[in-house]
């Protein structure tokens, strides 16, 4: 099984502040894309790696690949003006051979080998597969005046993660169905595009430990989970 993986790193990181991207920022000594690179390309699963980047990161980008022996990495491709964009303009650069393509956010470092071994299998029978978690706090629904108007049944609702797997055929038509009807700008995650076909997407369980860095207490909880791991 031909298996690969675009990871989306193009992000501004805005919220996290400082004076580059979040997943340029260090973590544990080396930037968060490290850490996320080296998981995927230590894994014998994984045979290409797709990197969507800022273009003016893309030089940096290539010293993190070559600095941190991540030899898999075949293309940084430049971001475009949102996420799909970006996934998409990676996914061009995929052979047509590729079985399974996971998408995975350079912004979560602590992604598992058992996860994505589990979505890349489900994606394989499935189609389409996401890592997701069930829900633990009580939802509710308010107007727009911040009054509530229901709770839902949480047992309903899952948090998704990354990565998110499909058959290279499938995710290729599901981009360019979003790319033709004008909604890549609208969508959050790569599954919604395979929704749009009609096609059922299975989860699979994640872990709470596959944060995604997005705020500077999220880089605070990162370097505490690395101590943690170190400390093993």
């Amino acid at each position: 099984m031909s298996v690969a993986v675009i990871i989306a790193a193009s992000g501004k990181g805005t919220r996290l502040g400082g004076h580059m991207p979040k997943q340029f920022q260090q973590m544990g000594g080396k930037p968060v894309l490290a850490h996320t690179l080296e998981t995927f390309n230590r894994l014998d699963i994984i045979g290409t790696i797709i990197i969507a980047a800022p273009a003016e990161y893309a030089a940096y980008t290539q010293e993190i690949t070559a600095g941190y022996g991540c030899g898999k990495v075949q293309a940084i491709v430049p971001g475009g003006e949102n996420r799909a964009v970006s996934v998409y303009a990676a996914l061009k650069q995929l052979p047509v051979s590729t079985d399974i393509v996971l998408v995975h956010d350079g912004v979560r470092p602590f992604v598992t080998a058992r996860l994505i071994n589990a979505v890349a299998e489900s994606a394989s029978k499935h189609g389409a597969a996401i890592a997701g978690t069930i829900l633990t706090d009580t939802l509710k629904e308010a107007d727009e005046n911040g009054q509530i108007i229901a709770t839902p049944n949480r047992e309903k609702y899952w948090r998704i993660q990354t990565p998110q797997g499909f058959t290279y055929k499938l995710i290729m038509e599901a981009y360019a169905k979003g790319e033709k009807d004008g909604v890549l700008g609208h969508v959050t995650d790569d599954s919604a595009l395979v929704e749009r076909l009609g096609v059922p997407v299975q989860i699979v369980e994640g872990h709470p430990g596959n944060i995604k860095i997005t705020t500077k207490e999220d880089l605070w909880l990162g370097e505490l989970l690395l101590q943690q791991e170190a400390g093993h």
